[in-house]
């Protein structure tokens, strides 16, 4: 069963037993006034969740500014990504357009690997809206910049 239709078998399913309950037992019934509370808490939650996956929705829309980090200094991209854009593989893929030189395959230093995933994982997380690339002066100069 594909993923959209188990939704629909719930709400099918759940219709019914809303029905036979109240053509069963009467509107008066304790169960039915049990059904009632179910109904209306169950709307209630899924507002909120849907509230919830809203404003999920809209932080990954946050744009991220990017700039290279050579020994505590900050060097500006003038790029933005959107926040669900800033990947690892989307990062690197940059890089490797920005290069001065399109003839020389992209290097990038592993000693700044797990500095970056670190910079990227707080992007994902929502904790900054700065991108910190790290590397040092020699990788910087295979980089065109506009400062």
């Amino acid at each position: 069963m594909s993923f959209l239709k188990k939704p629909l078998v719930v709400f099918i399913i759940l219709l019914l037993v809303g029905v036979i309950i109240r053509y069963t037992y009467g509107e008066n019934s304790i169960i039915w006034n049990f059904w009632e509370v179910l109904d209306v808490s169950s709307a209630v939650a899924l507002a909120l969740l849907a509230f919830l996956a809203y404003k999920d929705m809209l932080k990954d829309e946050n744009e991220i500014e990017l700039f290279f980090k050579v020994d505590n200094k900050e060097y500006p991209l003038n790029l933005k990504l959107l926040r669900k854009d800033c990947t690892r593989s989307e990062i690197i893929g940059l890089l490797g357009m920005m290069q001065r030189k399109t003839d020389k395959r992209f290097k990038y230093n592993p000693k700044y690997l797990n500095e970056l995933i670190q910079e990227i994982n707080k992007i994902q997380k929502g904790k900054t809206k700065k991108l910190l690339i790290p590397i040092d002066n020699k990788e910087l100069k295979q980089f065109i910049l506009k400062e």
